[in-house]
């Protein structure tokens, strides 16, 4: 799987994900992720007939859900669990955000033994009725009608359409005068909008946007842009000069029914930021929905462990190695030859000259448990060190991947498959996982009876390797 920077040269050949989306949220629509792109150095990875957006803002890297042309939710369970190995194996933490409401249930099902779930308030999408906007109809929109009744009396001869690529320039001007006589410029959003907004400009025809613009004499006023997914028109930049009352209805109104058509249902006028009297505002155009946006931050069971635990079986203790074993575990890691199944060279990792000390090999190990990659355990009868256990790949449905490798004085003595045995037994009954994994080479015969022994069923294979697990069931 693999992320690229989102371009607005990518965008044209992207449009399918977004045309038919299901969900009717801001985020997933074409003009949301240009405004947003460069603000939020936002990437993109095609996978599973999906597309997976990550974004990176605050410090803090989150990935879209996964988005199906067909909203194809069996295509989008691939793809997310491509996602879940991405992240294992790039030291990603895997944060899923603005997850639509149709996909809580499965998620919290998915994800449920140990979930962060949030849904700000402030980040929310108002869903309206295009034909609430187009007729102003009723005693709900009282207000809004007054609204444009005042605007028309005081500017009778103010005209509106739908905004072509002729109209550009005097858009920009419009932008500029805007930005110079009210725009926050002390607010780094509201410069990150502007600059959004010259981007849906450049990029109008290309992405297939729609736009109007309301004129006084002439003089633009008012100006929309938005874009169209599935039935719902998504509202991107609404922007009019003060001191022209009822100017925002009006566009707002014009727009509606300009754009209304079989099939175009909703109006999606996006979040309020926060902002109170932007919420007052779109509460009063009366939404039928406020969407939601979950944020799912699902945790794997190593990001629970405190320390790493110790294990007893028949003869053995699986504990945390000690410093005073560190020659004896120097001399089990750099065996190079012998580690040839252990599937990992430390000379991979080692970027200085000569030969590392025997201490390195166990700061690995020890670093690797900080950053909750894997837990290493020495394997022990007595206070003799034989070998080495690893939880490794802990995944986000709930399973892990163990490993064996003993000491040549330690082997044909049955200490791996005890130990291999020890470590399934405590993963799926202490911590309470679905499923424990292992794999071997397939030259590596010895390794495969040892796995057998230990309960572990074989599953599947491929050109490298027999692969085995067990459940609480075996």
């Amino acid at each position: 799987m693999t992320f690229l920077p989102l371009t607005v040269e990518d965008l044209p050949r992207l449009l399918p994900y977004f045309a038919k989306q299901p969900f009717r949220l801001s985020d997933y629509t074409v003009g949301f992720q240009l405004m947003w792109s460069l603000y939020a150095a936002t990437q993109y990875a095609e996978v599973e007939g999906c597309l997976v957006l990550r974004s990176n803002y605050g410090g803090k890297v989150r990935f879209h859900y996964p988005l199906s042309p067909e909203a194809d939710v069996a295509a989008e369970l691939r793809a997310l669990e491509r996602l879940e190995h991405y992240c294992v194996v790039e030291g990603d933490v895997l944060v899923l955000a603005s997850v639509p409401g149709e996909r809580l249930a499965m998620l919290t099902h998915r994800y449920g033994r140990n979930l962060t779930l949030t849904n700000p308030r402030t980040w929310r999408d108002y869903l309206y009725n295009i034909s609430d906007f187009a007729d102003y109809a009723g005693k709900r929109f009282s207000g809004q009608r007054n609204h444009v009744s005042k605007f028309r009396r005081n500017y009778p001869n103010a005209t509106f359409r739908l905004l072509t690529m002729d109209d550009m320039p005097a858009v920009r001007d419009f932008l500029q005068e805007y930005a110079e006589r009210q725009y926050a410029k002390n607010s780094f959003i509201a410069n990150e909008e502007l600059k959004g907004s010259y981007r849906l400009l450049d990029a109008f025809e290309t992405l297939q946007m729609v736009g109007g613009i309301l004129l006084v004499e002439d003089k633009i006023v008012a100006v929309t842009i938005g874009d169209i997914a599935g039935d719902t028109l998504v509202i991107h930049v609404e922007k009019a000069l003060v001191g022209y009352e009822g100017v925002y209805p009006t566009i707002a109104h014009e727009f509606a029914k300009a754009v209304r058509r079989e099939g175009l249902v909703y109006i999606n006028r996006e979040d309020d930021a926060g902002d109170c009297g932007l919420r007052k505002s779109k509460l009063q155009y009366n939404p039928i929905q406020i969407l939601d946006k979950y944020t799912f931050e699902p945790k794997r069971v190593i990001e629970e462990i405190e320390q790493a635990p110790t294990l007893h079986s028949t003869r053995l203790t699986l504990r945390p190695v000690a410093d005073e074993e560190v020659h004896a575990f120097g001399r089990l890691a750099r065996n190079i030859e012998r580690n040839r199944f252990w599937g990992w060279d430390w000379r991979s990792a080692w970027t200085q000259e000569g030969d590392p000390r025997d201490g390195w090999f166990l700061d690995l190990t020890r670093k690797d448990f900080e950053a909750r990659r894997e837990i290493s355990l020495g394997i022990y009868e007595g206070e003799t060190f034989l070998g080495e256990a690893v939880f490794h790949n802990f995944t986000y449905d709930h399973m892990v991947e163990l490993g064996v490798r003993l000491l040549p004085e330690a082997e044909r003595k049955g200490y791996a498959t005890e130990a291999m045995r020890c470590m399934a037994d405590y993963a799926l009954c202490y911590w309470g996982l679905e499923k424990v994994m292992a794999k071997c080479f397939k030259d590596n015969l010895a390794s495969k009876k040892m796995l057998q022994t230990a309960g572990l069923r074989p599953t599947s294979e491929d050109e490298q390797f027999y692969y085995f697990s067990r459940t609480a069931k075996n």
